[in-house]
């Protein structure tokens, strides 16, 4: 998880969602009090509140906040509120229509959704962090956001199977958010977490290689089995009250 390579969401949109249940009018340590899910999924970077710090520089630049002074920040825009709605302009910059679907529907996930587990709001990993996607803000639990077109079924595409593999090894995957959408109506339709302990090791399968002359020759991606495991709706006709924060 230390890998900090390019990713589809900057710091500033990170910092944004990090900011979101701060007071109107907050301070700078009150950022750095509630940065610990940035600490944990970037154990190595040493310099986490030195890009909260530009991150804010460029939210303000943005328009989205103003500078006070002594290290205090008033937000300028009220926040979105909740829809089933995608907006996929999130992602106008993209050839590829997975690509596409992936950044719009996090982005989507990042003001939608909540830890099924605490309830507190989700953080987008900012950097290229494999096998994350976001972690909650209240106690750090990982999650993975899958996107899929039409409804999900007992199979569900992950990625590469060594890391997949070794990390299933070591311990569990992260809770897995799955997040079923309409593409034509832009709606989501169906949004399930899956309980990350219980995917295990044997229900992880490998496919075949990407054949030569592919632009990945050679990968392995791996098939979840999702069959007969438990799921928590937060969006959808079968969500659950107690676990969703929002009808």
């Amino acid at each position: 998880m230390s890998s900090e390579s390019g990713r589809n969401v900057p710091w500033a949109v990170a910092v944004s969602f990090l900011i979101r249940p701060l007071p109107d009018v907050f301070s700078l340590p009150e950022v750095y009090a509630v940065a610990d899910p940035l600490r944990k999924a970037f154990p190595n970077n040493q310099h986490v509140e030195a890009k909260i710090r530009q991150s804010l520089q460029l939210l303000r630049d943005r328009g989205d906040i103003a500078f006070e002074g002594r290290g205090r920040y008033r937000k300028l825009r009220a926040a979105v509120g909740r829809s089933v709605r995608i907006d996929f302009s999130e992602a106008a910059r993209y050839a590829s229509r997975s690509q596409i679907a992936r950044v719009a529907i996090e982005a989507w996930v990042g003001t939608n959704v909540d830890c099924w587990r605490c309830r507190s709001s989700l953080l987008p990993v900012p950097t290229n962090t494999r096998l994350l996607d976001a972690v909650c803000q209240g106690a750090g639990h990982e999650v993975q956001v899958k996107a899929v077109s039409g409804i999900s079924g007992d199979t569900l595409s992950g990625a590469a199977f060594g890391p997949m593999a070794k990390r299933l090894a070591e311990g569990s995957l992260p809770d897995y958010l799955i997040v079923s959408y309409d593409r034509l109506r832009s709606i989501v339709v169906l949004a399930e977490y899956i309980d990350g302990t219980d995917l295990v090791l044997e229900r992880l399968k490998a496919r075949s290689a990407l054949r030569e002359g592919a632009r990945r020759a050679g990968w392995i991606g791996s098939v979840l089995d999702l069959g007969g495991l438990a799921r928590h709706a937060v969006v959808g006709p079968t969500f659950d009250p107690d676990v969703a924060s929002w009808p």
